[in-house]
């Protein structure tokens, strides 16, 4: 039987409604997994197979489902089901494809299986520390939306509550590569409390963490005590981690 899973949810006022005491839930992320890790999973269960051969076959799978959705297929593993689509609004019935206008992407639905086990899953609300949240963070250079980043270039941030404020060290806007230090954003181009334009430090090829670190408070007033906002989603500078120069991860509508 499989392990009873408990999530917790943080509740958030819903910015968009006037109707009072209506919240929005945000999932507390707890880890992300690469196929090694999800290779370690499968070995701890005693499989007979290395973890080497596992992490092999499981690379070789995502290649092929990549190869097959780039080909219009429609894919359907364990997890659900993967469907080619295509964003931005066409000019007319005999409008061409426009690389800056349009864009290809891929549409996820979770499988029986997924949907299943999600029905499982205990919630447990909690309400949500009054701190800054990150929505996105768009390239200025390149308009590339939560992927890849431009070093030393500026981006947008957007989210809530996100003001940078207060004169505590830790205080600022910050892009973590994994397994590094933290590399603080060193010129502020607009402060708002929905939206950060940054400059972004000297950054080396690799994978980072974004994180908004802020003692703004409500109408304007410091709290005592720095709250830090770390964006889930993994951002990238020059090539992705494997050798080309697009992000590995599919973008999911």
């Amino acid at each position: 039987m499989a392990e009873k899973i408990i999530l917790t949810a943080d509740l958030y006022d819903n910015a968009v409604t006037e109707k009072k005491g209506d919240y929005t839930a945000k999932a507390a992320i707890t880890g992300t997994l690469r196929n090694e890790q999800i290779a370690d999973r499968i070995v701890a269960k005693r499989t007979e197979y290395r973890k080497e051969t596992i992490v092999n076959i499981l690379d070789m799978a995502d290649q092929e489902k990549i190869e097959a959705i780039a080909e219009n297929k429609s894919v359907i593993d364990g997890v659900g089901q993967y469907l080619l689509n295509i964003l931005g609004a066409f000019d007319g019935e005999k409008a061409p494809f426009d690389p800056v206008k349009h864009k290809l992407s891929a549409t996820f639905i979770p499988s029986k299986k997924l949907r299943d086990r999600l029905s499982d899953v205990q919630v447990q609300t909690r309400p949500a520390i009054t701190g800054p949240v990150i929505n996105s963070i768009t390239d200025s250079t390149t308009g590339e939306l939560n992927g890849l980043l431009t070093s030393g270039s500026a981006a947008v941030i957007n989210g809530s509550n996100i003001k940078v404020a207060g004169d505590a060290e830790n205080v600022g806007v910050f892009l973590v590569p994994t397994g590094g230090d933290p590399l603080k954003c060193p010129l502020l181009i607009h402060n708002n409390p929905s939206q950060l334009t940054v400059m972004l430090p000297t950054l080396t090829d690799g994978e980072y963490t974004l994180s908004i670190t802020t003692q703004s408070g409500a109408g304007n007033k410091l709290v005592k005590d720095p709250r830090t906002y770390t964006f889930p989603v993994l951002l990238y500078v020059g090539e992705k981690p494997g050798g080309d120069d697009e992000d590995d991860r599919p973008v999911i509508e």
